[in-house]
């Protein structure tokens, strides 16, 4: 224990320092359970860790013993408790110096520090040398190539009679030395020019492993000598590891990957991270270069985005690790993108080209052909790479004949500069970070960025103005997603101050449809809104102003609300379309009218909107104009209290509800309009009282809705259907849920509007479960929010609640007020779908004061029943017979009450479960017997 020598027979077994004190603290306590309280104050004294690091340290402890292998048991962990050794322990006396095993067949290095990560690689690469004499590792730059063909060679020492040597081709500046370096690493001596017949009848009857290490510089004459050494020898095999391949008969590759990520989360804890490799490498490489440090939950995201953002690479990992003591881990993750600065400071024993990682890419960098550095340099301009005919039309030469841009791709996936995706169904590549970082700086240095970022926006001018006038292209948002971070760039440079203004308005305009089917609202209003402003100063073009108009409008109504400067944009694009004679952008710009009246509780002027696009639609043949007039116009009725009619509506839009035709609807609209109709639907059937079959409507909309991912349109429908008919049913945990997801896809997709509304059911969901003083705090922040966005389609319905909560404590005159400017305002703007909620509700105020107006309150009571009567409304009508069955009740009229409450009652044929019907009954059986 005094040499900290830990020994598997004759082999030594890598094992980091705390690992190795956890081992010393089970072993000396050998048979007894050691708490990890012990464990922790033992290995930490005087500091506060997470329980997690212990547990890292204990699963490399027991990697490293083999424990559960070949029926090896070391360790047991008692859940919750600690941990026991439990293999037999003998003391005996310490070998001397010079009784030490030794074996001096193999020149492989001592690893002083443990490899992570990696266990499973080098077994399987140990493994292969059964069956195959030539494994090539190949990765990119600072991958750990070296590290893990020299671990693998470790583990098969003993299966080679003459031994594991390890040949580093690093120092060899010409390959007319590759040979000499065999025979100096195997202290063979070399006595001709042509030293290689000598060196393979010296090797011929040998069993060995070669390691040749860093082939790449001499990818040539290291590729000659492996294929002259496995055809004239029997015993001799090779690791190999380079940046490409040796390309020689019989050669498997091991291509070697990142480190395991976690992907990107605020909400990651420090043991969830400490799961990951990298992660691993990160905390035992910073325990090394300060002391006591240790993951906190605090730190775990900023060391989960350090790593991400590092692409897994262990060598930039280790890099930045070793500057925690100068910025600490939040400044290390703020210094990411000047990351070739900050990836300094190697070990002075690594290899020069590992002292930074722009000497580890520079290395492979100066490796390459004209041609091949050319095109390095200039796919670094991809944001988020790219694909062969991308790189082809950005990266090429002027003239095609120069060079194959594709080729050099190519070459460069070989030598592993490049990665090659499939993530996303296609064969894309890319660079990772740290390497475009560096590629980003030659490409400066050489003065061509300007170029290659006019020729990359142009690129994608192009490919987007060609997509949307091909109708049997993909263009679908998944389609577009790889490409999204492209367009971004291609538009940051271009409305630049060095850019090209001709691109900039173009590319937005052609990427506005991108930005609405894929909820990115604010960048959407962002961008239009930089082209109009140019198109005021430019050449007039009305066709684009009028794709630009529609965008911005429909954008910045969803995020910003109903302000003057959206409608005059979608006021100004329904002129430009109809001047154009464009039936398409008519009707986009006028359904865009159509939500910003609706919103604006203008149900008069959005049925008038309607009734204009359904003239649009009815010379059209096309599905998607149809069922976009047909949702729009059930939307208008069922707020006029129309519902039978919306419900006709709805079910006819609800019909053109393909894939195809719901994405053109996004495209064209911002908002699924299927999902709305469905909304409709599902409203119409709770008034109606199909109470069982709006809660499965409610269902399956937000089944449907989560399924599709479009923020917009999954707002709309938990707003429409998972908060306010759950929140009717009584079923208040579904409405919780909703609630929940609501208020978080609101506020991930800047929908203010959402995200007030979800404030306003939750203030709902607290009276529901008896806080009425949360209630009314949630509403009344609702209510603000809700002005603030100018959507005011709920602000009543939610205002009218608050005067109930308000009455119900007390404050009776702010309850009246309140209720008041509902029912002036549902009158006012025709909004019958909530009058007789709001007429019954200031009947229940009235009642509450302290003089309580009973002729009065009767009077609304009655006025909200025959309302809902004349509706349809069946539910409404079964609120107002309870309220008034009530007031009937304390009056002594128990005849008259079970009489009103029974004749709604008795019309219901589902939903007997529901809060309001559970009320009506239980009600009827109380009167009944008095």
């Amino acid at each position: 224990m005094k040499q900290r020598l830990l020994l598997q027979g004759e082999r030594s077994v890598r094992l980091g320092s705390r690992a190795f004190d956890v081992l010393i603290a089970l072993v000396e306590g050998a048979g007894t359970l050691i708490t990890k309280d012990e464990l922790m104050a033992r290995i930490w004294p005087n500091a506060i860790v997470e329980p997690a690091n212990l547990t890292v340290h204990v699963a490399a402890l027991r990697r490293a013993l083999g424990d559960g292998r070949g029926g090896n048991h070391f360790l047991v962990n008692v859940h919750g408790r600690g941990y026991r050794f439990v293999a037999p322990v003998c003391i005996a006396q310490a070998l001397t110096a010079a009784a030490l095993p030794l074996n001096n067949q193999h020149n492989l290095p001592v690893c002083l520090t443990p490899l992570i990560g990696r266990s499973e690689v080098i077994n399987s690469l140990a493994a292969q040398f059964q069956f195959h004499r030539l494994i090539t590792v190949v990765g990119q730059a600072g991958i750990g190539k070296t590290s893990v063909a020299l671990a693998a060679a470790e583990v098969l020492i003993s299966n080679y009679p003459d031994g594991v040597w390890l040949i580093d081709l690093s120092p060899v500046s010409t390959p007319s030395l590759v040979l000499t370096a065999l025979a100096s690493a195997l202290r063979l001596a070399i006595r001709s020019d042509n030293p290689l017949p000598s060196l393979i009848a010296a090797l011929r009857n040998r069993q060995m492993l070669l390691v040749l290490d860093n082939c790449e510089h001499v990818i040539g004459a290291a590729a000659d000598l492996v294929s002259s050494l496995l055809r004239e020898t029997r015993g001799i095999s090779i690791l190999a590891t380079s940046r490409e391949p040796l390309r020689v008969e019989g050669e498997r590759l091991r291509r070697l990957s990142a480190l395991e990520t976690p992907p990107l989360s605020t909400q990651i804890n420090a043991t969830e991270a400490l799961q990951f490799a990298a992660v691993q490498l990160f905390v035992e490489r910073a325990a090394a270069t300060m002391n006591k440090f240790d993951l906190t939950d605090a730190d775990a995201a900023s060391a989960c985005r350090i790593c991400h953002e590092l692409d897994g690479i262990p060598l930039a990992i280790e890099l930045a690790a070793a500057r925690i003591d100068m910025f600490g881990i939040a400044g290390l993750g703020a210094r990411l993108d000047d990351r070739l600065r900050l990836l300094t400071g190697g070990r002075r024993t690594s290899f020069p080209r590992h002292q930074t990682m722009n000497e580890a890419l520079d290395w492979s960098y100066q490796l390459l052909g004209k041609e091949e550095q050319t095109v390095f340099r200039r796919i670094a301009i991809f944001a988020a790479g790219f694909t062969l005919e991308a790189a082809g039309a950005v990266a090429g030469g002027s003239d095609k004949a120069e060079f194959d841009a594709a080729d050099q791709v190519a070459n460069l996936a070989m030598k592993s500069l490049i990665a090659v995706d499939m993530s996303y169904g296609k064969v894309r590549f890319r660079l990772p970070e740290t390497t475009r970082a560096f590629a980003l700086s030659l490409l400066a240095e050489n003065g061509e960025r300007d170029m290659i970022c006019r020729r990359h926006a142009d690129y994608y001018r192009n490919l987007l103005m060609t997509a949307w006038t091909n109708p049997g292209g993909e263009n679908s948002a998944a389609a577009w997603t790889p490409e999204i971070d492209n367009i971004r760039a291609g538009l940051n440079w271009s409305f630049a101050p060095a850019g090209d203004l001709s691109i900039a308005v173009n590319l937005a305009a052609a990427s506005a449809p991108l930005w609405l089917e894929m909820s990115l609202l604010t960048e959407c209003h962002g961008w239009m809104g930089k082209a109009l402003d140019l198109c005021q100063s430019t050449d007039q073009n009305a066709r684009r102003e009028m794709v630009l108009q529609t965008a911005f409008g429909l954008a910045l109504m969803f995020t910003r609300g109903m302000s003057s400067r959206a409608h005059a944009a979608l006021t100004r694009a329904t002129e430009l379309a109809e001047s154009l004679r464009d039936l398409d952008y008519q009707l986009r710009a006028l359904v865009g009218l159509n939500i910003f009246s609706l919103r604006l509780e203008d149900f008069q002027g959005a049925l008038m909107i309607s009734r204009r696009s359904e003239a649009i639609a009815e010379g059209a043949t096309d599905p998607v104009a149809i069922s976009a007039a047909a949702c729009q116009l059930s939307c208008s009725l069922f707020f006029l209290g129309q519902i039978n009619e919306a419900l006709t509506y709805a079910k006819q839009a609800h019909q053109h509800n393909t894939k195809e035709i719901r994405r053109a609807h996004i495209v064209r609209s911002g908002i699924d309009h299927s999902i709305q109709a469905h909304c409709v639907v599902a409203q119409v059937q709770w008034l109606c009282g199909l109470v069982d079959q709006s809660t499965r409507t409610t269902q399956k909309i937000l089944i449907d809705a989560s399924a599709g991912w479009h923020p917009v349109s999954l707002c709309f429908a938990l707003t429409w259907c998972g908060c306010t008919i759950s929140l009717r049913l009584g079923d208040l945990d579904a409405a919780e849920r909703s609630i929940a997801q609501l208020k978080d896809h609101a506020d991930n997709h800047a929908l203010h509007n959402y995200y007030a509304c979800g404030l306003g059911f939750e203030g709902l969901l607290s009276v529901g479960r008896g806080d009425l003083a949360a209630g009314e705090r949630l509403l009344c922040t609702c209510l603000d929010g809700l002005r603030s966005a100018q959507y005011e389609v709920l602000h009543t319905a939610f205002l009218s609640n608050l005067a109930e909560i308000l009455a119900m404590r007390g404050h009776f005159d702010a309850g009246l007020a309140a209720i008041d400017e509902a029912l002036n305002r549902t009158e006012r703007n025709s909004g019958f779908w909530w009058m007789p909620e709001a007429l019954r509700l200031k009947g229940e105020i009235l009642l509450l004061s302290d003089q309580a107006n009973v002729r009065s309150a009767e009077d609304y009571f009655r006025r909200s029943l025959d309302l809902a009567h004349h509706q349809g409304a069946l539910s409404w009508e079964l609120r107002g017979a309870l309220s008034l069955g009530r007031l009937h009740h304390s009056r002594g009229r128990n005849g008259d009450a079970c009489d009103l409450l029974d004749s709604v009652y008795s019309r219901f044929t589902e939903g007997f479960d529901t809060a309001d019907l559970r009320s009506a009954k239980l009600l009827l059986a109380d009167w009944a017997i008095r």
